[in-house]
């Protein structure tokens, strides 16, 4: 099937980033247990239960590609010193699930299991981890307050869902002024379709890709130089 995408044919070429030490941060989206642990999971183990782990192949396919580039981008990004920030869709006591958890039943309380991370993508005890009530990062209103009081106008993102979560917080982020760099090699949809359309309709406004290997590079020159514009 042919992905066609005429909206974004007629807006402006997405403006340059530029980039510095102190005005990005890497965003790190969703990959607390429930999404990323394919045995106990809660997207695993909620599938296995209504036999439906076959409709999530894809995904946990994808996931496991692009599991490598995610920690070559933490790690990076903690060596060079920038914020290294987490959201995930979930509450924590004493607040109660938000409408949104309480439909969908994703009631997930991230001071327990459902907050747990693999080895290689653990916070550290100096990087916060944001509770979201929905899809996008910014509904948690701390989120933002974070990145405006840090000074930082861009976000290097990463994880999962692309075609969901990743995707709502590029236009929150957009809404609100802050140029987002999705890493298109470090994000995994739930279906391959969903890679495409996403990756193919997302980039305009103030939303760029890049691979890993690319932004590995433009890190590289940021540490060099200071500065790079995208």
């Amino acid at each position: 099937m042919l992905m066609r995408h005429p909206l974004t044919l007629l807006t402006k070429e997405v403006p340059a980033l530029d980039l510095t030490l102190s005005n990005v941060c890497l965003l790190l989206q969703d990959l607390h247990a429930p999404f990323t642990d394919p045995e106990e999971g809660w997207l695993a183990d909620r599938a296995s239960k209504k036999v439906l782990s076959r409709e999530f192949d894809e995904y946990f396919d994808t996931l496991n590609l692009v599991a490598p580039n995610i920690t070559k981008l933490i790690n990076t990004a903690r060596e060079l010193g920038l914020p290294v920030v987490y959201s995930c869709l979930g509450y924590r006591s004493p607040d109660a699930p938000s409408a949104f958890q309480t439909a969908t039943g994703w009631l997930w309380n991230l001071d327990g299991s459902h907050g747990r991370f693999g080895a290689d993508w653990q916070p550290r005890q100096d990087e916060i981890v944001f509770a979201k009530p929905g899809w996008g990062a910014l509904a948690n209103v701390e989120c933002e307050h974070f990145l405006r009081h840090g000074g930082i106008r861009y976000v290097i993102m990463a994880g999962v869902p692309f075609d969901f979560g990743i995707r709502q917080t590029c236009l929150e982020l957009a809404d609100r002024g802050f140029g987002s760099l999705v890493i298109s090699d470090a994000v995994a949809s739930i279906t391959h379709m969903g890679q495409g359309y996403t990756s193919g309709n997302i980039a305009h406004g103030l939303t760029k890709l890049r691979t890993t290997g690319e932004m590995l590079d433009l890190l590289s020159l940021l540490q060099t130089q200071g500065s790079v514009s995208v």
